[in-house]
């Protein structure tokens, strides 16, 4: 599969949470996408810029915001699909996104109700342990080799 079918491939199945994602379709969907997403706000940065507007930081960064916005459901979807072409469940994948709402939701808290000491070492723990360690979890598990799903029934048998 050429790099561009795996990039279509990616975008066909944006809603499809079954079946399997080859370890080279979901990094091609994925670093394409990342590719893309920095021409864009680079572009739309640069242009404004060239322009005289002022504000064309900001807009680079709704330009992001959208364009990411856009990305979360595809990327979920090749995501879980990976998943499964090493016989895990979609929930591994999808704990990164739950990770990072868990994360926010606790910084919110301790912003609210923690000493600024707290709230700084807080932060740093949380941006550790919900933000590093699942997307470094993600990464090692998405670099693994496919899966056949005969593999797993003969460990059952057995």
């Amino acid at each position: 599969m050429s790099v561009w079918q795996c990039f279509v491939q990616g975008w066909k199945g944006y809603v499809k949470f079954e079946g399997r994602a080859t370890r080279k379709e979901f990094w091609v969907f994925t670093l394409v996408n990342i590719l893309l997403m920095i021409l864009l706000t680079g572009t739309v940065a640069t242009v404004l810029a060239l322009a005289g507007n002022p504000y064309g930081v900001m807009y680079a960064g709704m330009a992001y915001t959208l364009y990411a916005l856009a990305l979360a459901l595809p990327i979920l979807a090749v995501g879980i699909r990976r998943m499964h072409d090493i016989n895990r469940s979609g929930w591994w994948f999808g704990g990164v996104y739950l990770a990072g709402i868990v994360s926010r939701l606790l910084n919110m808290i301790l912003q609210q109700y923690a000493s600024p000491e707290t709230y700084a070492n807080g932060t740093i723990v949380l941006g550790i342990l919900l933000g590093w360690v699942p997307l470094l979890v993600m990464i090692y598990l998405c670099c693994q080799k496919s899966r056949p799903p005969e593999e797993v029934q003969s460990r059952i048998v057995e």
